[in-house]
């Protein structure tokens, strides 16, 4: 899908930037004021080389040539995407880590989906052999997954989930046979505690083009601020922005269709990701 989401890469030199522990709790609301993103005059006072943020744009662009693709994708009735399933139609995931393939062959630390004001797991050992692995709604209503994952850990020792690498919070509109849907008490814009975690300021379902969609990046409960960042359009072009106080960047909704919103953080032994899949509807 190379000109089908939009995605948002945070990349992180270490000694460059700093992490700013956050000060609300987890999945309590944020108000969403638009805070001032720094200019490029206050990036020059950063000490940041102008090669070096160079160097930084030019990795957003390896990164997202190499892996256009979301890390989890659902797949419906037919072999594409499917960011709007039915009722009682069952879907099937994709793992699509980097080198991963096969459920057997990753490290699951979490896997869970909420849909109204109730959470549940998903059990990655109960795969089948032909299916893969499914789930079934049994209500219409927006719906999100939180996904967290790895290569395999071998011995299986110690807090799984902490040695995940990838993190993907995907939310879906699920309708019913007459293309229907309702209002639920699933709130999209709270934090999860995932370890690499993307948080809209908007729910995906009230965006239109036009709009402008406030992104908070968060690192293992810390702000990621001043991180330069990018954004894939729809239509493949990208935009460069960086993040600010609290670390919240903005990006202008300018297309409908799927959006994927990334960053990745380098550490000593590789990148960890953190990414916010959705998609914004036609105007109506």
């Amino acid at each position: 899908m190379r000109c089908s989401g939009l995605w948002v890469v945070a990349i992180a030199v270490t000694g460059l930037f700093g992490c700013k522990t956050r000060q609300a709790s987890v999945d309590q609301a944020r108000a969403a004021p638009k805070a001032a993103e720094p200019t490029e005059e206050e990036l020059e006072h950063m000490a940041i080389p102008a090669s070096e943020r160079a160097a930084m744009r030019q990795r957003l662009v390896t990164v997202l040539s190499k892996h256009p693709e979301a890390y989890l994708t659902l797949r419906g009735e037919t072999p594409s995407l499917d960011m709007r399933p039915r009722v009682a139609k069952p879907v099937s995931f994709r793992l699509a880590l980097p080198g991963i393939e096969r459920w057997s062959d990753a490290n699951v630390g979490r896997f869970d989906v909420r849909i109204d004001d109730r959470q549940e797991s998903i059990d990655t050992s109960k795969v089948d052999a032909k299916r893969g692995l499914s789930y079934t709604f049994s209500e219409s209503g927006p719906v999100m997954f939180l996904f967290c994952a790895g290569p395999k850990v071998d011995p299986p020792v110690g807090a799984l989930w902490e040695k995940v690498t990838h993190c993907t919070k995907t939310i879906v509109e699920v309708s019913d046979a007459q293309n229907r849907t309702r209002d639920t008490t699933v709130n999209v814009t709270h934090e999860t505690a995932l370890p690499f975690e993307v948080t809209p300021m908007i729910a995906p379902r009230d965006l239109r083009v036009g709009f402008e969609l406030g992104v908070i990046f968060a690192y293992r409960f810390a702000e990621l601020e001043h991180f330069p960042v990018a954004a894939l359009r729809p239509d493949g072009s990208i935009d460069h922005q960086t993040t600010g106080e609290g670390g919240l960047a903005h990006f202008q909704i300018s297309q409908a269709g799927h959006w994927v919103i990334r960053y990745v953080k380098s550490e000593a032994d590789g990148e960890r990701v953190g990414e916010l899949v959705f998609e914004v509807s036609e105007s109506k």
